[in-house]
């Protein structure tokens, strides 16, 4: 009679999992990947086991449980997109960003032009307030899906990227895209931030001749943070604020970004950690500080400490 319940139960639970195979469309959202059924029988099912109690989890909140089940499909199957997929979606919801974006960025390492995985990644850097990054990847979907150039347009001006923002309006404009939102956003804003950043630009080589003449910090400030100076320029530029204006935590902070973009990771961890010292109450600046020390133990192959370095400067946003 036992070996009959046991029986039953091994065909119920087969057919469970056929049907999950053949239908993949059960038990997944719109933007899921379904998982691919190609490991051996016996670590398919507990696979399976696995990654259908980390989807449950999620949809009750309980991203922990769902990472846990996520971790032990990872194990028995590395590299598995769907999982990776569903990793960096717990953690985004746990508002852990440097986890979700590095499981993205792993998942679209295999699958390079996955649309869902792009615009998930696009959430987490916007949820980051990475907008730099964020425009690289809604960049990207805009080529899979032109309906993006919308939002491309607010991430252009939010980065200050005014001429590719102006571009971007007049091609949507010229196809009759342009929705009720950004016809507003033309009309009361657009106009006025052109025609005042064209009024106040000035050219490195202007603030240049300036600074060799007065030597004034905030002379400096506006050469290393121009978007069209180089990389050399702002080493140099940097160098010369430390000898300067050694007390001034921003020149540390500059400094140190000429030495990541160099790779020289160290260096720039070592300017960090002493021009950090010199922040006194302005959580951005300190803010600024640990993202970028974030990027040195990235660069140096410290994950943990990049981690913790990066919660510090999200907590400090939130004040």
């Amino acid at each position: 009679m036992l070996f009959i319940i046991n029986l039953m139960r091994l065909s119920s639970i087969t057919f469970l999992l056929l049907l999950f195979l053949w239908n993949p469309i059960v038990g997944f959202s719109q933007d899921s990947i379904p998982i691919s059924p190609n490991l051996k029988e016996q670590s398919f099912l507990k696979f399976q086991d696995h990654f259908f109690k980390a989807l449950a989890q999620k949809s009750i909140y309980n991203y922990r449980v769902a990472i846990q089940n996520l971790e032990k499909c990872n194990e028995l199957k590395p590299n598995d997109v769907s999982v990776l997929f569903e990793l960096s979606k717990n953690y985004l919801m746990m508002k852990k960003f440097l986890e979700a974006e590095q499981y993205a960025q792993q998942a679209l390492r295999i699958d390079d032009n996955n649309y869902w995985i792009l615009k998930h990644l696009s959430k987490v850097y916007l949820a980051s307030s990475n907008i730099k990054s964020a425009i690289v990847v809604q960049e990207k979907l805009v080529k899979i899906n032109s309906m993006h150039k919308v939002d491309l347009v607010y991430l252009y001006f939010q980065n200050n990227q005014i001429e590719k923002a102006k571009s971007l309006l007049t091609t949507l404009e010229k196809a009759n895209q342009l929705t009720p939102e950004l016809v507003l956003f033309k009309n009361r804003f657009f106009k006025k931030v052109i025609k005042k950043s064209t009024e106040t630009l000035e050219s490195v080589e202007d603030l240049i001749a300036k600074f060799e003449s007065e030597k004034s910090f905030e002379t400096l400030r506006k050469i290393v943070t121009l978007s069209t100076i180089n990389n050399k320029q702002l080493l140099f530029y940097s160098n010369k604020g430390l000898e300067l204006f050694p007390a001034q935590a921003f020149v540390y902070l500059m400094n140190a970004k000429a030495l990541n973009q160099n790779n020289d990771f160290k260096k720039g961890l070592e300017q960090l950690l002493n021009g950090i010292d010199f922040v006194i109450d302005n959580n951005k600046l300190e803010a600024d500080f640990y993202d970028e020390i974030a990027k040195c133990y990235n660069g140096l192959g410290n994950k943990s400490e990049a981690i913790k370095s990066k919660n510090k400067a999200l907590t400090l946003r939130k004040k």
